[in-house]
């Protein structure tokens, strides 16, 4: 890089930063600018590679097969312009407006059991924001991170808020927290039977309006599980949290805990 870019990027960072400093040291913030991060799924997982990018993490991989459909724009960090061009993309191309010293790679392709280790092995902290209905991909994901001893963030909206959960090399796993047999070869994991698990398992930590609609969808009375803005919003603040506090060495909450947020519960006078 020529010495005028590095003294570009120098008083980039020194700007964009300068709003973090206070909450965050210079070294604190270094460390998040230099860690990988690996968002596995650009739905949701488009709000937090843009909060990410906004708290400063400047290096990302971007894996998903997608392309932006006009039901996205409710909760996505995409424009009705970005509607049939590949999430990666869009994505990346708004990375580049927040960070244009952003580091980016992107695949679109979706995550499978061939690729998942290829991408875990490239990135510092992994974001598991795949579709639960895709097992397979999600199971194959989370055995590569225990493999390379690498941190996995999963966030999951819950009505009008949201829910994260954080997976370690020394936490429980995935599979055995929802009830899948570990042993079993991840080109035989039916993906209708684990998604069905993991309902059973999301379902205790619902509120009881959404727990309502989760069995409606499990019954067929509704084909789409609602997934609101403030979900989405939740979510995104929730993980790059997460993602904060595993960049600069502190220490998190675990699974099987959990963490749950619901700003419309919150809000309700009669909730105690």
């Amino acid at each position: 890089m020529k010495n005028a870019d590095l003294e570009e990027k120098k008083r980039f960072h020194l700007e964009h930063h300068s709003r973090n400093l206070g909450l965050l040291t210079e070294a604190e913030q270094e460390k998040i600018d230099e860690t990988t991060l690996l968002v596995a799924g650009c739905g949701v997982g488009s709000l937090i590679a843009i909060s990410a990018a906004r708290l400063g993490f400047e290096k990302f991989i971007l894996v998903d097969g997608d392309k932006v459909e006009l039901s996205n724009i409710n909760r996505q960090g995409y424009t009705s312009r970005d509607v049939g061009k590949f999430k990666v993309h869009a994505l990346a191309r708004r990375l580049k407006q927040i960070n244009p010293h952003a580091t980016i790679r992107k695949y679109p392709i979706f995550v499978d059991l061939n690729n998942a280790a290829r991408f875990v092995h490239k990135a510092d902290i992994i974001i598991d924001s795949i579709d639960p209905t895709s097992a397979q991909a999600e199971i194959a994901l989370h055995r590569a991170a225990q493999r390379e001893h690498k941190i996995i963030i999963q966030p999951s909206d819950i009505g009008w808020g949201a829910m994260v959960q954080i997976f370690t090399p020394d936490s429980i796993s995935y599979e055995k927290m929802v009830g899948l047999d570990s042993e079993v070869p991840v080109e035989k994991v039916d993906n209708v039977e684990a998604f069905g698990k993991f309902m059973a398992h999301a379902i205790k930590y619902l509120p009881e309006y959404a727990q309502k609609i989760m069995i409606e969808i499990r019954e067929g009375k509704r084909t789409n599980y609602p997934q609101p803005v403030s979900a989405a919003y939740t979510l995104s603040a929730m993980t790059v949290m997460a993602a904060k506090r595993i960049a600069i060495g502190e220490p998190v909450k675990v699974a099987p805990e959990y963490v749950v947020f619901d700003p419309d519960t919150i809000l309700d006078p009669n909730e105690k």
